[in-house]
């Protein structure tokens, strides 16, 4: 009997990996090319394939393992031509639990009549059998998955799947036959010895595939069967769409903590078997879909309303900018946790000294606008706080701080709402600030913006000094993590030095990322904008 060393292959990783799931067992015939085991890196998921063909004699590995390149995986023997007339057949599915001798299997309590075997010509007698819980490494194991009474099964289909504080595992039939009686429902506590199902099993050298009603069998080999899923985890893998599934344990369990049907995923692994990459990109379509279609993620469907029933309507196509619009706001808003900071900033002396400067500006060819003073005192405010100045990793891990400083600012066109940036604010004075301002404005309303003129921004203002209003909570512009809302001036009476006077007073409204601001920051930062603005004189300073 000649035996084989199955060698862990050079899986393109550094380091070893680990063992997550074995697809063979001690007696399995196998093919060269057959996946054996499924390695999990931090990158990828590997599958190793058999490098030759036999019988597993034994298993070196188990689940939890690191194995590195030319490590022993198992021993095959080559007795038997595998795949030929007589020979031996690869189990399919593969079970998780590494030795068949860990089912305990207790003696037939009677035998049924023969039956005739209308397709053979032959009789075979059916005997019950005693499933037990076979040694699966830990106590109390939670049944979360549970066969059918007078379900068909094939040898090696899963009886329950178990989960345990480490791992989850199937538990396979050990032959073909029915689940005559269950003796565990979802829930129950399991251990070594406990017993599982009472089976009819066919006698030894008659077994023969049950079909499979869900899905075809693919050359005669079994097919994995229905299971019920394990309705307080949040599983929402139904009874009737779960079988002809193909997937093992790992991927099960992640399905039934994220609440996913696997009989809706196509598997992108061998014979259509479901890997982890598959649900990441299954979650990412769904949620990418629930985020457009309904109103964000996590929503219920909005219902379409007719409303012509109640009178007149008329249909206006949005433009292309409000659309894009409309689904960033959408993302910031279900992205970052906003809290909104309100302030007031006497700008009395900024505002005689902007009207001041007014001819001489208009006399050199630029409009000096209050907007100008609000980016420089805003950069001199950044400085100061960097938090505000930064990005969250999408990990949350780690804070981007920025040394440069890229001034959005929300410019209203015909088409819709426009973030023009004005680059290196801190290494401009005012008056570049404000020629800047009035050539970005006009090329917004021009249609004649680049798209690197609208992109790098690190903080942004929106200004509705123009139009009115008195304070606004503006949104985010993920993935800057602050955005200043400033609203029309007002002026009205201030006690100062116990002498009342006329003073022109700034909203101000600073929506900030509380992952990442926390309230006192928050007001910390609009208190030394409104001192800045209040005193140009510290724009020097």
């Amino acid at each position: 009997m000649a035996k084989q060393s199955v060698l862990a292959p050079d899986m393109g990783v550094d380091g070893p990996v680990e063992v997550i799931e074995i697809n063979v067992a001690v007696g399995d015939g196998i093919h060269v090319d057959d996946v054996i085991a499924i390695m999990e890196s931090d990158k990828a998921t590997l599958e190793v394939p058999a490098s030759h063909s036999g019988t597993v004699d034994s298993l070196a590995i188990k689940v939890g393992d690191k194995v590195s390149q030319g490590d022993l995986l198992l021993i095959v023997s080559e007795e038997n031509s595998v795949g030929s007339a007589g020979g031996i057949e690869a189990s399919d599915p593969p079970s998780t639990l590494q030795e068949e001798t860990a089912f305990k299997h207790v003696t037939p309590k009677h035998k049924d009549s023969p039956q005739e075997n209308t397709a053979q010509g032959q009789t075979k007698g059916v005997s019950v059998e005693m499933i037990l819980v076979p040694d699966i490494g830990a106590d109390n194991a939670e049944v979360i998955e549970v066969a059918q009474e007078g379900q068909p099964l094939n040898k090696d289909d899963a009886i329950v799947v178990l989960e345990s504080d480490k791992a989850s595992m199937e538990v396979p039939a050990p032959h073909t036959g029915t689940i005559r009686k269950l003796w565990v429902k979802v829930g129950d506590k399991l251990k070594q010895g406990d017993p599982l199902a009472e089976m009819d099993v066919e006698d030894a050298g008659t077994e023969t595939p049950v079909p499979n009603t869900s899905q075809p069998s693919t050359e005669g080999k079994a097919q994995p069967n229905t299971l019920i899923p394990n309705a307080s985890k949040g599983n929402a893998e139904p009874n009737s769409q779960s079988g002809g599934v193909h997937a093992g344990p790992a991927v099960r369990r992640i399905a039934r903590e994220f609440g996913i049907t696997l009989a809706e995923i196509s598997g992108s692994g061998p014979k259509g078997r479901i890997l982890k990459e598959d649900l990441m990109a299954y979650t990412t379509q769904k949620l990418a879909q629930a985020s457009q279609n309904t109103g964000g993620a996590f929503v219920e469907p909005l219902p379409e309303i007719d409303f012509s029933r109640y009178g007149e309507t008329e249909l206006i196509p949005r433009t292309k900018i409000q659309k894009v619009s409309a689904k960033n706001l959408l993302r910031s808003w279900h992205t970052v946790p906003q809290v909104t900071q309100f302030e007031e900033a006497d700008i009395t002396d900024l505002e005689s000294f902007r009207k001041a400067q007014k001819k001489t500006a208009q006399a050199e060819g630029y409009k000096l606008t209050l907007l100008a003073f609000l980016i420089k005192a805003v950069t001199a405010t950044l400085k100061k706080y960097p938090d505000f100045n930064a990005s969250l990793e999408n990990s949350g891990e780690n804070l981007i701080r920025k040394n440069y400083f890229n001034i959005g600012i929300a410019v209203e066109t015909p088409n819709g709402l426009v973030v023009p940036v004005v680059k290196d604010a801190d290494k401009k004075g005012v008056k570049e600030i404000a020629i800047e301002i009035i050539s970005l404005a006009e090329k917004a309303r021009n249609k004649k913006l680049k798209p690197a003129e609208m992109q790098g921004a690190t903080f942004t203002i929106s200004s509705l000094g123009g139009l009115g209003g008195t304070k606004f909570t503006p949104i985010v512009n993920w993935p800057e993590v602050a955005i200043l809302g400033v609203s029309r001036s007002e002026l009205r009476p201030t006690y100062i030095d116990d002498e009342l006077k006329p003073r022109l007073w700034l909203p101000l409204s600073l929506s900030y990322d509380h992952r990442v601001v926390d309230g006192a920051e928050g007001a910390r930062f609009t208190r030394s904008l409104s001192d800045v603005l209040g005193d140009i004189r510290n724009l020097v300073l």
